[in-house]
């Protein structure tokens, strides 16, 4: 079975989906893994809350850094998801491979453990060799048949070899943030970061063509506000899409950006999936 399919059309971003519960209240998230995190993992940041967000401008705004939540926060919001029997991702950050899987253990293993169908590691920002590491720790902890996932930098001038080290590491996927740095702890989103988002699909699906990486299922993670813009992101190499900011204003717009996806998303011709896909849950 290709990793392709196992992957949901739709995903919700961590940290700008603060609370996935109230979402709940507008769409069926039957299907579409809630996020749960960013759990920080070794780090001395201790804020909690909602994204903040300092500026807005035609197409976008500026925030702050999604802040990090406990792993007794995270373990609450997958008891929540269990008992109404929905999924979760659970996403990491950390400041070293041991620290991340310790987490990815901790909160798997935990009773409420078997929500989490996904976990998606923040690597942005990260050199090639670390991202191999944080990866193949990942796995290790994590359970068989829970789908990997490595969020790369759209604008990283080293995305394809960090993209080649997080399928040798053992992710099934690859996450294409294009959320743009603005300095420390800060980021641009929205619509207007969909052109960068688009050309780092396009650049992974020629390097795949070309035998530079192996290939994976690709999520587009910037700029995605509509049903044309899923198309789009589709059109240019991805096969499922993550939704962040543009909930915010019309958190209705997860169904028809899911229906678009499944719509337009065809299979690969040729990039050599990674080894061990996990089990389709959404069969």
């Amino acid at each position: 079975m290709s990793p392709r399919s196992v992957v949901p059309p739709v995903w919700l971003g961590p940290g700008a989906i603060t609370d996935p519960r109230a979402l709940a209240r507008f769409v069926d998230l039957v299907g579409v893994p809630l996020p749960v995190g960013p759990v920080t993992a070794g780090s001395r940041r201790t804020r909690t809350g909602g994204t903040v967000v300092h500026g807005a401008g035609v197409g976008g705004l500026e925030h702050e850094d999604a802040h990090g939540v406990s792993v007794d926060s995270a373990v609450e919001l997958l008891s929540w998801a269990s008992a109404r029997g929905l999924s979760a991702c659970l996403a990491v950050r950390g400041r070293s491979p041991g620290d991340l899987a310790a987490v990815v253990g901790q909160v798997c293993r935990s009773v409420e453990g078997d929500a989490v169908v996904g976990v998606e590691v923040d690597l942005r920002g990260t050199e090639e060799q670390a991202v191999i590491k944080a990866m193949a720790r990942v796995r290790e902890a994590a359970p068989r048949g829970v789908l990997l996932l490595a969020r790369l930098g759209a604008l990283d001038p080293a995305l394809v070899p960090c993209a080649r080290s997080a399928v040798a590491g053992g992710a099934h996927a690859v996450v294409v943030a294009g959320q743009v740095p603005l300095g420390a702890g800060r980021w641009w989103s929205g619509p207007s970061t969909a052109a960068v988002t688009r050309s780092a699909l396009r650049l992974l699906r020629q390097a795949a063509a070309e035998q530079r990486w192996p290939g994976a299922p690709l999520v587009a993670a910037g700029g995605i506000h509509d049903p044309t813009t899923a198309r789009q992101a589709v059109h240019d190499g991805a096969t499922a899409v993550q939704l962040g900011t543009a909930l915010w204003a019309d958190p209705t717009l997860l169904d028809p950006v899911r229906r678009a996806v499944l719509g337009t998303r065809e299979r690969p011709p040729s990039p050599r999936p990674p080894t061990s896909p996990p089990d389709d849950p959404w069969r």
